[in-house]
């Protein structure tokens, strides 16, 4: 059976993204664009997300730090960084953040999520400029677990935190990297 068929990226593609550095595999999935793709998702990963800093602490523990300006795009009628997006940008960046590791096959594709839990502290008000710190804390064959951060970046005060756990999974038949 071929390679499409069981789900799996070709294997050249997935050794050429295995050979990358951490910094460029996260780089790689933040330079994807999709110019007519008026998803919130590509928006805030093509124009807010910048990576600030990769640390790979073990072969299945990373810790990679990002930074953003809360966009009025994403805010709530108060004028706050919503707490929906907030939500949906842990749920992106940790699983990029995963990438730093660089496992074969399931989790080029970053699997899917099996819990997203976010507890929210202090307000972020557009303009604010925010660092997002992602914690691989273990990836396993077909587990891993995932913790974020979100820190105004003028004091470190905390404005959010999640944890994530995913669950690896084939890429879905015919899709286009």
């Amino acid at each position: 059976m071929s390679e499409a068929k069981h789900g799996r990226l070709p294997p050249e593609v997935a050794r050429y993204f295995e050979q990358m550095s951490p910094e460029e595999r996260i780089q790689a999935v933040l330079s994807v664009r999709a110019p007519n793709d008026q998803r919130f998702t590509s928006a805030w990963m093509e124009q807010q997300c910048k990576l600030r800093d990769v640390k790979v602490l073990s072969p299945t523990h990373s810790f990679v730090t990002f930074a953003f300006k809360v966009e009025r795009y994403y805010c709530n009628g108060s004028g706050n960084l919503h707490g929906g997006a907030q939500a949906t940008i842990f749920d992106i960046a940790t699983s990029i953040a995963m990438q730093a590791i660089g496992k074969e096959d399931f989790w080029i594709n970053g699997g899917v999520s099996r819990a997203l839990t976010v507890t929210y502290l202090r307000p972020a008000p557009e303009g604010e400029q925010l660092l997002l710190e992602c914690d691989v804390v273990h990836m396993g064959k077909r587990l891993a677990m995932l913790k974020g951060t979100l820190k105004r970046e003028s004091d470190g005060a905390v404005i959010s935190t999640c944890d994530h756990n995913k669950a690896a999974v084939p890429t879905k038949p015919g899709w286009k990297l």
